[in-house]
């Protein structure tokens, strides 16, 4: 758009430079201030105005890029900060699965020795069956859904 813009003021300048040559090449009186020169002012005002008009295109292509690479740092610093915060999930998950393999480890301990002790003192019901199926299937779920 700026580019565009740019353009369009400098066929401007060029068309009314040609509409009106005659008068942008006469001959002036230029005082500086500290010295006076003769030469075409229109000429020299012009080619002014057409060089402020490119510098501030290039001033705010370079503004521009400032604020592109503002935002290109800013994306790379979300990024590792996502990065970092997914190896922690990733880390809390594997502790909870130890814990929730740990706590499996003891249940199943506890309920082998519960089926011991009913063993010996008397025959298993089914109640004991339906609790070790329940748990075995608990722990094939949690198994499933942790990833392992």
């Amino acid at each position: 758009m700026r580019l565009i813009l740019l353009i369009v003021v400098l066929v401007l300048h060029v068309v009314f430079g040609l509409l009106n040559i005659a008068s942008l090449l006469a001959i002036h009186d230029i005082n500086l201030g500290f010295a006076v020169y003769t030469g075409p002012l229109g000429l020299i005002l012009l080619i002014t105005s057409a060089l402020v008009a490119v510098l501030a295109y290039i001033a705010a292509s370079f503004s521009s890029l400032r604020r592109e690479a503002d935002t290109a740092k800013l994306l790379r610093d979300l990024d590792s900060v996502r990065q970092s915060l997914d190896s922690q999930e990733a880390s809390r998950f594997a502790q909870l699965q130890a814990a929730l393999d740990k706590r499996f480890a003891g249940l199943d301990l506890q309920l082998t020795q519960g089926r011991s002790a009913v063993n010996l003192g008397k025959d298993a019901g089914p109640s004991t069956a339906q609790l070790s199926q329940e748990l075995s299937a608990l722990n094939a779920y949690l198994r499933r859904k942790l990833g392992d």
